[in-house]
């Protein structure tokens, strides 16, 4: 299986910059069937990007604060310790905030990601 971070950069692309519409739209605004000559992508595919979707909102209905630290980190490139100097609080305490959605992350994808490893 992929790292997290790597996982959720490629989300991050996959969302932005070829993704249109609203906050998780269905389908991305990419070539359907177009070859994939390479093993390790920049991107996520259709599928791979549903499921990170569904587990970040999962993140978002069970710890909101985890949430808001890694969309703010992922999706709005903020550092955690611009995040922290925002809020007042130390670049500490928000790393663990982002460590431990990562974790969420990971557990939520961790059994569709490691069967297409």
């Amino acid at each position: 299986m992929r790292e997290t971070k790597d996982i959720l950069t490629a989300w991050k692309n996959t969302r932005i910059l070829k993704r249109m519409g609203t906050e998780y739209p269905s389908k991305s605004a990419g070539i359907e069937g177009a070859p994939r000559d390479f093993d390790y992508r920049q991107y996520l595919t259709e599928e791979e990007a549903e499921i990170v979707d569904n587990a970040v909102l999962t993140l978002k209905s069970d710890n909101y604060s985890q949430w808001i630290v890694l969309t703010a980190y992922y999706l709005r490139n903020i550092s955690c310790n611009a995040q922290a100097k925002a809020i007042g609080k130390r670049p500490h305490d928000i790393i663990n905030l982002l460590n431990q959605a990562e974790m969420f992350i990971r557990g939520n994808i961790y059994d569709f990601f490691k069967k297409a490893a």
